[in-house]
């Protein structure tokens, strides 16, 4: 996991970029889909519907032009008066009757000839029985006429023509149109003239519409089936239906959508005025929708667009990211890589801008740094330098005083070796300014300084130096040594009047190590402290041994400096740790 984390924290604009544009995009994906699919939906039911509803409109002609038929059929009849003569003429002698039962007939078979190939036939009844029909199986009516319901109604409603539904069985199902043979002058039904239709007659008219999802009904007023695309529904009750094509006819709804638990239907509803009865064009909405609108290839188009712009995206937005990520790399890698760091601005303005004011940063930076530096190395070399300028009075006087000394004794040999020696001493520490100088400088001093103490206070105390001779030329920083042998010479000797002390330099893989070390009273334990001694006294540069701490830690950091460990009545050591820097620019030097 903290790798994925470190991997992706670098990019992690990018990411949060990129999560949200997919985010968005699939957001805008299912809703543009969604959408697409609903309004191509209701595209194609308006459409559908206005199909539909023109479909509806024929077959409800062929309605009209079938009831105009029968219209004309019964008109005739009502006004023959050879059939109200027959029909009336129940006391005439037989011979009579039967002449005019065979011009009735003639004139019935005449107007059925005007019905041409329409599945209607006509039947004539006086008050009691069908006294003559065109085809007498062809819709087997009770004997006694007189008291069925049809009779009843179109008695209740003389005027008018009416259909009925009269379903004999399921391959006999009929609508029969009647009406109420009424005398003009007496206003007196004498009889009525029905005419029987074929379910089949009715269903011609949309049968060549049917297909499966798309169904038609005939209801009449009272929600029963009077034909149907459906044969098993015929003579069946649908009050709802019924109720939902009145609903629409009267609302003047073009189309409804019909939503049950299993199933979602277009419905289109037309009143048949003149047969009392709606018709209704039930569709099956997936049926008629769902082959039309392919929602799987819309789904595989988006999805193909919505990864053809993931794609985009993502290559977009990584290059567009790609040099921010960068720049924040390079910004983390300054403090590993110093202050010369600098960024290598490129990819967006943005960018470049945020690279080319950090640069100027850096550059700004790295001047006040470089400059505080030298201040402060500055500094040193004036502290340094007032130090040198103070060499102690006493130091010099009492030196000068040995000098006379020993011309007075007639040494002149060791009076020369004196002054030589400190000649050499002034011109290397007052007349050298340098901050550094090579170890073999250093020894010379030391060994310069040792011979003047030893004129002056006798040789009881000893020095010997014992260093490497590859350490010779590495630098190190002016009178680091000087403190700690003074140290040594008037102050580790004073319960034991003679010793030794030892210099020792050598190195150690990238340090250079050196050791003063005596064997004079030592120190207790917890005294082991770098002794301050910038007393007036003995001192010769004014240097202290604790300021010589300091200065190394200053120049080369805290991993550096001085530590001494020192024993009562076993003598003291002093070990400084130094950076190893040659003076040779050939040679390599270690920081």
């Amino acid at each position: 996991m903290r790798f994925i984390k470190d991997r992706l924290h670098p990019n992690g604009l990018f990411m949060k970029m990129f999560f949200i544009t997919v985010a968005l995009i699939m957001l805008v994906a299912v809703a543009v889909t969604l959408a697409t699919i609903r309004m191509a939906e209701q595209f194609f039911i308006e459409k559908f519907s206005i199909t539909n509803s023109q479909i509806i409109n024929q077959i409800q002609d062929d309605f009209e032009d079938l009831n105009y038929s029968i219209v004309m059929a019964s008109t005739d009849i009502s006004k023959s008066s050879t059939i109200e003569t027959h029909l009336l003429s129940e006391k005439a002698p037989d011979n009579e009757r039967i002449l005019s039962l065979f011009l009735v007939m003639r004139q019935i078979d005449n107007l059925r000839e005007q019905l041409g190939d329409q599945n209607v036939e006509i039947a004539v009844t006086d008050q009691s029985e069908i006294v003559y029909t065109t085809n007498y199986t062809y819709w087997p009516a009770s004997a006694d006429i007189s008291a069925h319901r049809i009779t009843q109604a179109i008695t209740a409603e003389p005027n008018k023509l009416l259909y009925f539904q009269a379903s004999q069985g399921n391959s006999d199902d009929y609508v029969v149109a009647a009406k109420t043979l009424m005398d003009s002058e007496t206003d007196r039904a004498y009889g009525a003239v029905l005419l029987p239709i074929k379910e089949e007659q009715l269903r011609s008219f949309y049968q060549d519409y049917v297909k499966p999802g798309n169904d038609f009904y005939v209801l009449n007023q009272e929600g029963q089936v009077v034909s149907s695309s459906l044969s098993n529904t015929i003579g069946t009750s649908l009050p709802e239906l019924h109720q939902q094509a009145e609903t629409m006819v009267l609302d003047g709804e073009l189309y409804r959508e019909i939503n049950d638990e299993d199933t979602s239907q277009i419905m289109v509803a037309e009143y048949l005025p003149y047969f009392n009865m709606y018709l209704v064009n039930m569709v099956d909405k997936q049926a008629a929708v769902g082959n039309l609108i392919d929602t799987k290839q819309i789904i595989l188009l988006l999805a193909g667009v919505v990864v053809l712009a993931l794609v985009i995206v993502f290559l977009v937005t990584k290059r567009l990211t790609n040099s921010l990520s960068k720049l924040v790399n390079d910004i983390e890698a300054v403090p590993e890589k110093g202050l010369k760091r600098r960024l290598d601005y490129t990819g967006t303005y943005e960018t470049k801008q945020i690279g080319l004011a950090f640069n100027s940063m850096m550059d700004e930076l790295q001047e006040h740094v470089e400059k505080l530096l030298k201040a402060q190395k500055q500094q040193r070399h004036a502290e340094l330098a007032a130090l040198q300028q103070q060499i102690n009075p006493h130091f010099l006087y009492n030196t000068m005083a040995s000098i006379k000394f020993l011309v007075m004794m007639g040494e002149r040999s060791e009076a020369e070796k004196t002054i030589d020696a400190f000649i050499t001493l002034l011109q290397n520490t007052i007349g050298n300014v340098d901050e550094s100088i090579t170890v073999e400088l250093e020894l010379a001093n030391l060994k310069n300084y040792v011979l003047i103490n030893q004129k002056r206070y006798g040789d009881k105390i000893q020095v010997q130096f014992m260093v490497a001779p590859d350490c010779m030329q590495y630098e190190i920083p002016k009178l680091i040594l000087q403190p700690f042998i003074e140290n040594s010479f008037f102050h580790a000797f004073n319960k034991t009047t003679a010793g030794t002390i030892s210099v020792l330099v050598w190195k150690e893989a990238d340090e250079l190590l050196c050791e003063i070390a005596d064997n004079g009273d030592g120190m207790a334990a917890d005294n082991n402290q770098l002794p301050n001694t910038n007393r007036n006294r003995q001192l010769f540069s004014g240097i202290g041994v604790k300021n010589v701490h300091e200065r190394i830690q200053l120049l080369y950091g805290t991993d550096y400096g001085v530590t001494i460990t020192s024993k009562a009545g076993e003598g003291t050591t002093v070990k400084l740790r130094l950076p190893a820097i040659h003076t040779d620019p050939g040679e390599e030097n270690v920081i």
